[in-house]
């Protein structure tokens, strides 16, 4: 049977959180770095209180789940929500893969669960790579909603060239090489993996001007712009440098940095969070295309066997022979006003209505 408490400073560098999360199906936005620095992130926020769902076995007292959660007031409405904070692409419930062993009686634990986690109106956990999770036991009353996009993902193989041929396609290969012989033709091109602290801070800083540059006409907002969503990256691969968690991925053309890739690795897995290039030196070469190519090359020859471009349906992703996955929000009322607020932000959601009511439901 579980036992269920909530803390607001759990220590994610603990034992206890690195034997759970390597016996969960938990994705790299789990894991006890980004954790670590995700909770630093949150603390620089005191109107947001975290409430981390902490679940061990009555019997042995052993963590068999946690649950990430953070609560904030929009609109009069408590929301508690997954600690994503906008940063998280897959946010995943960190549960032993037997939790189903410590779920009893399922309508117990909720109502443990309910009186737990204090007061709230609406629990909601976005962009979740699954649609039967087993955090539903716990929230029997929840549903899932699927959402209008997709992340996109593609097996890579153990043989570059095989996987090229099988994902890209013929007229696509032929565009590619030749912007490759255009820019081996005019310098050397070269891509490093960045081991050294000092290396990756340089580089962060390119990565961060090479964003704004690219993303100047684009609408949206530019996150790595914002000095503590900067500083929550630039750290976390900075105290990662040559631990081959964090994937800073650089690229110079003769001898200066031209392109910077920011990745994670995990489990066989690479997952691409952000990119920039210098548009003016290197622009004409289509870099991006170039760039992903080399790194899926690297991945191949260490054995990563999927490529994850994460949340997102950029046309681009489907020239790399990628599959899509689907991408679910878990929803849960708590109160009255939780049901009403749910059921306007339901409306808002498929109207074209913008402004402050869009920005509630996101």
């Amino acid at each position: 049977m579980l036992e269920l408490n909530v803390t607001s400073n759990f220590d994610y560098d603990s034992k206890d959180y690195k034997d759970l999360f390597a016996q969960s199906d938990a994705t790299a936005f789990q894991h006890p770095n980004w954790q670590v620095a995700m909770q630093r992130h949150i603390e620089k926020f005191p109107e947001i209180e975290e409430r981390t769902l902490v679940m061990r076995c009555k019997q042995t007292g052993a963590l068999v789940g946690l649950l990430p959660l953070i609560a904030r007031k929009k609109l009069a409405v408590t929301i508690l929500e997954y600690a994503n904070m906008g940063l998280v692409d897959y946010a995943m419930p960190i549960l032993h893969r037997d939790i189903d062993n410590w779920i009893d009686d399922p309508a117990a634990i909720s109502r443990q669960l309910l009186k737990k986690l204090g007061r709230y109106d609406i629990l909601r956990i976005k962009h979740m790579p699954t649609d039967n999770p087993a955090i539903l036991k716990l929230f029997p009353n929840a549903h899932m909603q699927v959402s209008d996009f997709s992340a996109h993902a593609v097996d890579l193989g153990t043989d570059y060239d095989a996987w090229r041929a099988a994902n890209v396609s013929k007229n696509e290969r032929k565009h590619r090489d030749r912007k490759r012989r255009t820019l081996e033709r005019d310098g050397g091109w070269e891509m490093k993996v960045l081991s050294e602290p000092d290396e990756v801070a340089i580089a962060m800083d390119h990565l961060r001007a090479f964003h704004k540059d690219r993303y100047k006409d684009r609408p949206g907002e530019d996150l790595i712009q914002d000095p503590q969503i900067f500083e929550f990256y630039r750290q976390l691969a900075v105290e990662d440098a040559g631990k081959q968690y964090v994937c800073l991925c650089q690229f110079t053309l003769n001898d200066q940095i031209v392109a910077v890739e920011y990745g994670l690795k995990h489990d066989g897995r690479y997952l691409m969070l952000m990119m920039g290039f210098d548009l003016e030196r290197a622009g004409r070469y289509s870099p991006g295309l170039l760039m992903t190519e080399d790194i899926i090359a690297n991945c191949i020859k260490f054995d990563i066997g999927v490529f994850d471009f994460t949340v997102g349906d950029e046309a681009y992703k489907l020239k790399f022979g990628t599959r899509p996955i689907p991408i679910y929000t878990l929803w849960h009322t708590h109160s009255l006003l939780g049901s009403v607020g749910l059921s306007v932000a339901e409306a808002v959601r498929r109207t074209p209505m913008k402004g402050r009511l869009r920005r509630w439901v996101s």
